[in-house]
């Protein structure tokens, strides 16, 4: 989410995008047209308590973008943050599953029938943002086309991140990004911003970019890699049909913009 951050500022130099470090976690503030995308806490209370007042400084600054305080709470959090959560109006509103995979000398095989994978970003760059809006533009739920133009421009630019087009017949059919961060367990790959154009679904696509990823996160020297997805939806299948386990669901709670103060 730092990094996220880091980079839409950068990118957009929109002086007010920042990362607030709060109770372990840090809050992410950027434009109010990007949502809780952009726009809410991740890691409270790991390692640490959470006092009141650490949250009605995030909720003030909320409040000032007209947004309402969201925050995702891991199961490994301290053990005063439901408390607090509660005593101070939030409610548990939605969930996520964070997976992992343990990579093996088997992840050097990407073979997909008639699916070319390339992940030379100085070729995928010239397309890569109009691409991915495109493979985002019909789901479930439609984010703002702000919003998917704004992860795909920080996909883009982040000097960690790899990012693989699908092809099928010559044409695109779908991207994907990967993250490379160093963490106390080695080099972790992360898995993000996958999407499968409209015309394209249905045919394999993100499991090829599964694959594809997974070979270049064991040649970069990754231990681990892991991806989010929504419960049950098309993303945590194909998750699971590669390999990943659950490590652990996180819960956002929410605070109505009403009952901020």
């Amino acid at each position: 989410m730092t990094r996220q951050v880091e980079t839409y500022r950068t990118l957009s130099e929109h002086a007010g995008s920042q990362v607030v470090v709060v109770a372990g976690g840090v809050a992410a503030i950027t434009e109010p047209a990007f949502g809780r995308k952009l726009n809410h806490v991740t890691g409270l209370g790991m390692g640490m308590p959470v006092l009141a007042g650490d949250l009605q400084d995030i909720e003030r600054r909320y409040a000032a973008l007209g947004l309402e305080t969201q925050i995702d709470i891991c199961p490994h959090t301290h053990g005063s943050t439901l408390a607090i959560l509660a005593e101070r109006g939030y409610a548990a509103n939605a969930f996520s599953n964070t997976y992992v995979r343990y990579l093996t000398p088997a992840d050097t095989d990407t073979a997909s029938a008639g699916i070319e994978v390339c992940s030379d970003k100085a070729l995928v760059g010239a397309t890569f943002v109009a691409d991915s809006v495109a493979g985002f533009s019909v789901q479930t739920v439609n984010r703002p086309r702000i919003l998917l133009e704004a992860l795909a421009q920080i996909a883009l630019r982040r000097s960690d991140t790899l990012l693989f087009p699908a092809a099928l017949d010559g044409q695109v059919a779908g991207t994907a990004g990967m993250s490379l961060i160093e963490t106390p367990a080695g080099l972790l790959a992360h898995l993000y911003i996958a999407s499968t154009l409209p015309a394209y679904r249905g045919r394999g696509i993100q499991l090829a970019l599964l694959r594809a990823r997974l070979t270049a996160a064991r040649n970069a020297g990754c231990t681990l890699a892991s991806v989010t997805a929504r419960p049950a939806n098309t993303s945590a299948r194909n998750t699971e049909r590669a390999g990943f386990s659950l490590a652990y669901t996180k819960v956002t709670f929410i605070k109505p913009l009403s009952n901020q103060s």
